[in-house]
């Protein structure tokens, strides 16, 4: 059977054409702009992947916040403590994230 295998492949090996695969680092699925209206004022946060966390960038102030990754879809905003937690949709995109359990930003880009 093994013999039956390794035929197989050596047979099929070489009509098999080598594809480009691009791998997303688990980060970047986090990555992109998102927007909130509060009593009338829209404003936006821009999110990027930086090395092991991410960076939030207030895109009114130019402040930016580091984001250290605790588990899942979870993180914490290092400077303040708050708890940043990004949702998905049924298909695992991420759709938006929470800031302080309270703050619900959407994603648009």
């Amino acid at each position: 059977m093994k013999h039956l295998l390794l035929l197989c492949l050596m047979v099929a090996a070489p009509f098999v054409r080598a594809s480009k695969i691009t791998l997303q680092k688990p980060m970047d699925v986090y990555s992109g702009k998102y927007v909130m209206t509060v009593n009338g004022n829209t404003g936006y946060i821009q999110i990027t992947p930086k090395d092991d966390h991410l960076v939030l960038l207030e895109t009114w102030t130019g402040d930016k916040y580091n984001l250290k990754h605790l588990s899942g879809d979870n993180f914490i905003m290092e400077i303040r403590g708050w708890a940043v937690q990004f949702n998905r949709d049924k298909k695992g995109a991420v759709v938006s994230v929470e800031v302080m359990r309270k703050d619900l930003w959407t994603k648009v880009k």
